[in-house]
């Protein structure tokens, strides 16, 4: 997540961390690879029409997901293809 605490509204900040990150101390270098992680991702995302969610840097926050679910009929399911599909779309990043 990107902001701590409790939520407050239906938007879902988040990073997708890769892999090839997951291990790399958090630094500059880690942030301005994680920078270039998001526009790719969505970038997949179009190309093979399963999804779409947008993205977008805050402040000295980096490109993270930012999802809105405002819809009531959003089942578990439906989030869970969500994340699956952002790590497939990912994993090699």
């Amino acid at each position: 997540m990107v902001f701590d605490g409790k939520p407050q509204h239906t938007n879902v900040c988040f990073w997708y961390v890769p892999p090839s990150l997951r291990s790399m101390e958090d630094n500059e270098e880690r942030m301005n690879c994680l920078l270039k992680v998001a526009p790719v991702i969505k970038a997949r995302m179009m190309e093979y029409g399963t999804t779409m969610v947008s993205y977008q840097p805050l402040g000295d926050k980096v490109n993270f997901f930012r999802m809105v679910i405002s819809n009531p009929a959003a089942s578990h399911q439906d989030i869970d293809f969500l994340i699956e599909e952002i790590e497939r779309l990912g994993q090699d990043l």
